[in-house]
């Protein structure tokens, strides 16, 4: 095409150029014509001049010596004019026959001076004098006549000369014209015939660009074109191919892709060994399109490698018969440079002999399976349905075994969490009867006084009864001791509650009377340390939980006030609802606090400030009895200004611990 575009325009140029020298041909021709008319009219002026000059000298010599003639010296003069314009006319270049014209003039013009010069010198005899006026008069009339036949001629030729510098002017107009007419249309079947080559193929380019902007990929235009076009939509349509099957081939990677991603995912929720075996070989068969896939795996031996169940494409005795000696598995592991062993087509070569020949293998590809740099196994594929396994079949299903790797490792882990688990659960319930008798032995000096009150009083009353013989007064001191009696069998009851080692049993109470209990169980060692009470219970509805695990809490929170507060202070407890689904139970002192860098270590196991009277273990277990109803324990404090426990409790306990 581009050829074609610079030899249009070469020869639209050289077409022009033509016209333009035929053109500047004639205008040549035209100014050498125009260069011929003015010398042609410097003649006539000559000739004119040459005219003039006679008939003065002729009318002169009619009217010498007359009242109407001129001085002598006038004609003289003007005789030496004539001379001149004589003269004149021989220097100019003309043809042989003005030439010999101009000549014969010269010598007419030579006779007529000596003829004026004798007629004008002679004095004797007036006939004399008259005839040689008629023979200058003859010869001036001579010149007359021999200039009127030179400017007939001269006329002639410039009549000639300008009809044809006219004719070349036309013509060299026509040639113009004609000329930038043929370029102009010559131009403009260029131009649309190029246009017509342009844009024919690129409107077939942009069609076809249309149609793969739609989706229609490997779209191709059967338009031919010519030159580079041709060139260019064989390149297109070679695009377009190329295109559709890198498209094609994309897809197909982001499908493998996205189900690696799927099976990858799952083994991040599979825990059982069995599903893990499953995932992976039928996932692989999905992938990758194989009749047989499975795990081989070093069995607890360790002799032997040996296949898996469940596997894709086997059964259950063709996977019994895969048992390869360890030894002999290594030395494959390592002939392979450990990289993935891929067999296409080469039955002889392939790695397990017999085994892989029974299973009618035709092509095989084995994936290791490593673990912080030991081998664990392989993942055996074997069989692909569409032709050979490829380089990415090998990365993927390398993906795939470091994620079975992951996954393997990950169950290993879950089945010893889930044994640590349940240690760490009998461990936690220790932890929690330890902390109850911990409790228990911390109150123990406080209800043994409360204790010994009633059993003071049984006593008193008994040493009274030896001592009474009225019937009235022994029943009613019989009734004080059955009184006393009961009150110290409830506050044994209550201890024995507190520490029996048991699950949540949930049911409906209500936290004031509850609190009510517990601030009663801490009432004389309250009293003791001079510490006051101030209670505001909320109109609240009831809720569900474990009295006895919640009275635990209180009491832990209520025993670490006491102990914050030796010297005396106040002890507030507040219960509110704050909105329909939870309750809150506020417990404040005016204690010594605590220190911001332990306050967030004090629900840890262990953790104490009271060195060798605390356990470290009742906020512990009050944290986890009131996760276990679904609630939550804040704590406020600042050191010297007291602290704030704020325990919310669920209405309902949906799911109980």
């Amino acid at each position: 095409m581009k050829k074609k575009i610079i030899l249009s325009l070469f020869f639209l140029f050289l077409l022009f150029t033509m016209g333009a020298v035929m053109t500047m041909f004639y205008i040549l021709r035209v100014t050498t014509r125009l260069d011929t008319l003015i010398t042609l009219h410097q003649v006539e002026i000559l000739r004119q001049d040459l005219v003039i000059n006679v008939q003065t000298v002729q009318s002169h010599l009619y009217t010498l010596g007359t009242s109407f003639g001129k001085e002598l010296d006038v004609i003289v003069e003007n005789v030496a004019t004539l001379d001149n314009a004589a003269q004149k006319c021989s220097g100019c270049h003309h043809s042989p026959e003005i030439t010999s014209k101009i000549k014969t003039i010269q010598d007419l013009t030579e006779q007529y001076k000596e003829a004026l010069s004798t007629f004008i010198t002679t004095t004797a005899g007036r006939e004399r004098v008259e005839r040689l006026q008629i023979v200058a008069a003859n010869i001036g009339n001579m010149i007359l006549t021999k200039t009127q036949e030179m400017a007939i001629i001269a006329n002639q030729r410039l009549n000639d000369k300008t009809i044809a510098a006219i004719k070349d002017v036309s013509s060299s107009r026509i040639i113009l014209i004609v000329t930038l007419l043929l370029c102009f249309f010559i131009a403009l079947a260029i131009a649309a015939s190029l246009t017509r080559e342009v844009t024919e193929p690129v409107s077939e380019l942009l069609k076809a660009t249309r149609k793969i902007k739609t989706g229609e990929l490997g779209y191709t235009t059967s338009y031919a074109g010519k030159d580079e076009f041709k060139e260019l939509l064989e390149s297109f349509n070679d695009m377009s191919i190329t295109l559709n099957e890198n498209n094609k081939k994309i897809i197909q990677h982001l499908v493998r892709l996205s189900g690696l991603y799927r099976i990858t995912l799952s083994f991040h929720a599979i825990t059982n060994v069995e599903d893990i075996y499953k995932e992976v070989s039928y996932g692989i068969a999905e992938l990758v399109e194989i009749e047989q896939c499975g795990v081989i795996l070093l069995d607890k031996d360790k002799e032997f490698f040996t296949h898996r169940f469940p596997a894709f494409g086997l059964n259950q005795e063709q996977i019994a018969n895969i048992r390869i000696p360890k030894e002999n598995f290594i030395d494959i592991y390592r002939s392979s440079n450990r990289r993935p062993l891929t067999l296409n087509d080469n039955a002889s070569a392939l790695p397990f002999g017999e085994i892989d020949k029974n299973l009618d293998v035709k092509n095989l590809i084995l994936i290791w399976i490593r673990q912080k740099g030991e081998l664990l196994g392989a993942i055996r594929v074997a069989n692909k349905k569409s032709g050979d396994f490829s380089e990415e079949d090998s990365r993927i299903l390398g993906i795939l075994a470091n994620n079975v790797s992951v996954a393997l490792e990950n169950a290993k882990l879950y089945e010893n969490l889930k044994k640590q688990m349940a240690e760490l659960k009998e461990t936690q319930e220790e932890l929690v009867q330890a902390a109850k008798l911990a409790a228990i032995g911390e109150l123990a000096s406080n209800i043994a006084h409360e204790i010994n009150n009633p059993l003071t009083s049984i006593l008193g009353y008994s040493e009274l009864i030896k001592e009474e013989t009225d019937i009235n007064n022994i029943m009613r001191d019989i009734e004080v001791i059955e009184k006393e009696s009961l009150r110290a069998r409830d506050i044994v009851h209550q201890l024995l509650e507190f520490s029996r080692k048991r699950p949540l049993e949930i049911k409906e109470i209500q936290i004031n009377d509850i609190m009510s209990e517990v601030l009663a169980l801490a009432a004389v060692p309250l009293k003791d340390s001079n510490i006051k009470i101030s209670k505001l219970y909320g109109d609240i509805p009831l809720i569900e939980g474990d009295a006895n695990q919640l009275k635990q809490v209180f009491l832990n929170i209520i025993n670490n006030a006491i102990f914050a507060m030796q010297g005396g202070g106040s002890l507030g407890v507040t219960t509110a609802m704050t909105d329909k689904d939870s309750v809150h139970i506020e417990i404040r002192d005016t204690g010594k606090g605590i220190p911001k860098e332990i306050l967030q270590r004090i629900f840890e196991p262990f953790f104490t400030t009271k060195q060798e009277k605390g356990t470290g273990l009742g906020l512990s277990v009050s944290y986890k009895i009131i996760q276990s109803h679904n609630g939550r324990i804040d704590v406020e404090s600042e050191e010297d200004r007291g602290t704030k426990f704020t325990i919310v409790l669920p209405v309902s306990v949906k799911q109980p611990f």
